[in-house]
């Protein structure tokens, strides 16, 4: 929903909450803060020093202003979540909001409304951008549901079968390998159910997905995803190659300093002959931001996930899968100045600030006793 002159409604929400949080904050006179935090205060810091020698210095300024917004969110979020363990609620809130955007694809499809050839999405929304929301939910909804019971489960797990069949719809062929890693964790995660809960599972899963894949989405959808063995042997994976060629050139041209943020589609224009997004966040970070720029986004990366990824614990591997999906989304899109991802890289910081914690409280426990 958009308000003219005010923008969108989840912005002025957003902005709102923000407010709200801040004062939180203020009147708390406590600030909580993560190495994350760090690393991508320095990003959105060079992004905006950025604007003295980019190629465009408004859509610098626009980016990085965006850029802003998603930080303040990112410690807001950070701030409130580690000491309330709120982590599986924010999840949760995810997963419901998903509920709405895959009901929403099916909408479309009903109606007949493409987003483009014979693809659909819900509206607002990029079906490359859509299917990997999808995914990462996925794999949020089966984590939950493995700590939840019986209503909960079939609110979570049931979301798989349907965000499925939205990706199947979106027709990308990115979303679909994300799709298919989403459902490895799936399956490699059964056994940590006892064998009623694998049948159950299973059956919901199977059954229901088997339904909606043979009723809903179309044999077109299929044929184009069939094509993604071609595209990676010998085609240009829908022009991508060429733009990251183009974008490699500008790199090679501008290593050190980038040519400022938001600015990508201008830079590979004189190579290109037409402005164009890079369709892959890494590549967009480093010709925007230089080397300086990509060590930074790097670093946020790394020290959000690291903590969780070389923990020898049960929660390990969901957060593995959810770097594995988001991997792939920075591979193919341009996801680094998407909610979702920032969302994804706030919650691996408190699940991984959340696990030191409980270290501490145990080690405290050990020590009194």
């Amino acid at each position: 929903m958009v308000f003219s002159g005010l923008g969108t409604a989840a912005r002025m929400v957003g902005f709102l909450a923000a407010l709200v949080g801040l004062n939180a904050v203020f009147v708390s006179g406590r600030v909580r803060v993560h190495p994350l935090l760090g690393w991508a205060f320095a990003f959105v810091l060079w992004s905006w020093a950025s604007f003295f020698w980019s190629i465009k210095p408004e859509a610098t300024l626009m980016r990085a202003f965006t850029y802003t917004q998603l930080l303040l969110a990112t410690w807001l979020i950070y701030h409130f979540s580690v000491q309330e363990d709120r982590l599986k609620t924010l999840m949760w809130a995810y997963i419901l909001g998903t509920w709405i955007a895959v009901l929403g694809t099916f909408w479309v499809y009903a109606q007949g409304a493409e987003v483009a050839y014979r693809r659909f999405a819900a509206e607002g929304f990029d079906p490359n951008d859509l299917s990997f929301y999808l995914n990462l939910a996925m794999v949020m909804a089966w984590y939950l549901g493995l700590h939840n019971k019986r209503f909960m489960k079939l609110i979570t797990w049931g979301l798989i079968p349907f965000a499925s069949a939205a990706v199947l719809l979106t027709a990308s062929r990115a979303g679909a390998l994300g799709m298919i890693l989403a459902l490895v964790f799936v399956l490699i995660s059964l056994n940590s159910l006892s064998w009623k809960w694998r049948v159950l599972g299973l059956a919901l899963l199977l059954g229901l997905g088997g339904y909606l894949l043979t009723a809903i989405v179309p044999e077109y959808s299929f044929a184009r995803l069939l094509t993604i063995p071609e595209e990676l042997a010998s085609g240009t994976l829908n022009q991508r190659t060429v733009i990251w060629g183009a974008g490699l050139q500008v790199f090679s041209n501008h290593p050190l300093l980038g040519t400022g943020a938001g600015s990508f589609r201008f830079a590979v224009e004189p190579y290109l002959g037409v402005n164009t997004a890079p369709h892959n966040a890494f590549l967009a970070v480093a010709v925007e931001g230089g080397i300086i720029g990509l060590v930074l986004w790097l670093g946020m990366l790394a020290a959000a996930f690291a903590p969780m990824l070389f923990r020898k614990n049960s929660d390990r591997v969901v957060w593995t899968f959810l770097l594995g999906v988001l991997l792939l989304a920075f591979l193919s899109l341009n996801f680094e100045w998407r909610k979702a991802s920032w969302l994804t890289i706030a919650l691996a910081a408190v699940a991984s600030a959340q696990q030191r914690l409980g270290e501490h409280v145990k080690r405290f426990k050990r020590v009194a006793a």
